[in-house]
């Protein structure tokens, strides 16, 4: 694994101090990513935050300027909510914004289960995570667009969902620079050997996929040479963690312990998100005897009552302690989002090895179009950001992954064209959806109540 050199060691040609934006202020990414410009290139530069919001860009920039005298971050904190005078002179767009992010969410899964489709989670597979992405596409238009004009060279790092979708839109729509950030991957494997007795970072997974649906290759131990697969597949079969429901918060692996037996190779991420691309989840009907219990119960309908941003709810768990069993410390630095180990790394060209990054295939999976967008491990160095070549997937996980791709391209196009007839095809060909008249209305019912969120479309 490549790391960082020491702080003395690493330099950079720039002349003027960085300028990174955040696009979301009320996002709780704006704390991770404050708390991280600890290296000395990111001395003196400008952290700017942007939100549409003026009560949530102020309750946002408070909340950072607490942070930053008591760990003495010594940044240029400045807030906005003027899109423009936020990116003018970006060099770093950090992309963590949502519209109405809860409310919508639940829409997203009430509406398909009208029509008789049900959705746990709904987010980045599925007709939610399909509405979900035209929505988000269509916030991403106008920022692209004043990137283009205002900071052509500036690099747009995401880390909103649909992760690969918005990926998909970014790399075969746009000129603009981009990657994307999700901490499934590291955050999965370091939680997976919490639960199976080692530290956090004591396992390494070597995958590729797409983002939420990573396949694992192989996994080593650290400080081995040898594989430790088969190790890691007797723990997982053995460990009360892969059991059905345990409750008190406990990351689920029951699910994905049961897609290993029936494909052979380990989804990494949670059952909640790995079961958005298979509609061979479990039944409705099954979920309360399996423990299983709905986002909308679980999260969403108490997020929306609580009337909290995520930022908020992120800055008041500071100092409470983590009430889920696992990860048991949730600020172990492995756990931190990679936004700025890459920018040192584009800045210095010092090379940084990350195990998951959402952008082009470019070979990192053999029997998948190098211009396919999935999650894969990488290289960032030459100003770039490379993949790395990790084998074939064999036949049930490569199917799964290409026909959410051709999803992820068709969602993206129709969007951009504003092509419902594409939209409605998308939605005939999600295995969620069942038959032609569910898809048509779904798709009309999504129509309607986000008419003013999918301008495109118009």
């Amino acid at each position: 694994m490549l790391e960082s050199p020491t702080p003395a060691a690493r330099s950079t040609d720039r002349k003027e101090p960085l300028k990174l934006t955040m696009l979301g202020a009320g996002s709780a990414f704006s704390i991770n990513v404050l708390e991280t410009l600890d290296d000395p290139i990111f001395e003196g530069c400008t952290f700017c935050l942007m939100d549409t919001q003026p009560s949530c860009l102020e309750r946002a920039e408070g909340a950072l300027r607490t942070i930053m005298k008591e760990r003495n971050i010594r940044v240029h904190l400045s807030a906005t909510t003027d899109l423009r005078a936020a990116l003018d002179g970006a060099d770093y767009v950090i992309v963590s914004c949502e519209q109405d992010r809860y409310r919508n969410w639940i829409q997203d899964i009430e509406i398909p289960a009208r029509h008789g489709v049900e959705q746990l989670i709904g987010e980045n597979g599925g007709p939610g995570g399909q509405i979900h992405a035209m929505r988000n596409i269509n916030m991403l238009m106008p920022i692209v667009a004043a990137m283009t004009e205002l900071c052509p060279e500036a690099w747009l790092l995401n880390l909103t969902n649909p992760m690969s979708i918005l990926c998909t839109y970014l790399s075969k729509y746009t000129p603009i620079k981009f990657a994307g950030f999700c901490h499934q991957v590291h955050g999965t494997v370091g939680v997976i050997a919490e639960q199976l007795g080692f530290e956090a970072g004591e396992l390494e997974g070597i995958s590729g996929g797409i983002n939420h649906l990573n396949w694992l290759f192989d996994i080593r131990r650290r400080g081995t040479a040898k594989s430790y697969l088969p190790e890691f597949i007797e723990a997982i079969s053995t460990s009360k963690w892969w059991k059905p429901h345990q409750g008190a918060g406990a990351p689920e692996h029951a699910f994905s312990l049961e897609v290993f037996r029936a494909f052979g190779m380990y989804p990494l991420g949670y059952d909640n998100h790995i079961c958005e691309y298979f509609s061979c989840f479990y039944e409705k009907e099954e979920w309360a005897e399996r423990g299983i219990i709905p986002l909308l119960d679980s999260r969403l309908r108490p997020q929306v009552a609580s009337r909290k941003t995520t930022l908020e709810a992120q800055h008041l768990m500071g100092g409470t302690g983590n009430k889920y069993p696992f990860p048991q410390n949730p600020q172990n630095p492995y756990y931190r989002e990679s936004v700025s180990p890459v920018i040192v790394a584009l800045e210095t060209n010092h090379p940084l090895y990350l195990d998951a990054m959402v952008g082009r295939n470019d070979g990192a999976i053999s029997n998948l179009p190098p211009d396919a967008v999935v999650d894969r491990p990488v290289v960032v160095v030459g100003g770039e950001v490379r993949s790395i070549h990790v084998g074939s997937l064999p036949p049930g996980p490569l199917e799964i992954c290409r026909r959410q791709i051709a999803l992820h391209d068709m969602v993206a196009q129709a969007t951009v064209e504003g092509d419902e007839r594409l939209a409605v095809q998308a939605l005939c060909l999600d295995p969620y959806v069942r038959s032609i008249t569910q898809a048509r209305n779904i798709w009309a019912d999504f129509r309607k109540e986000y008419a003013s969120s999918l301008p495109s479309f118009e």
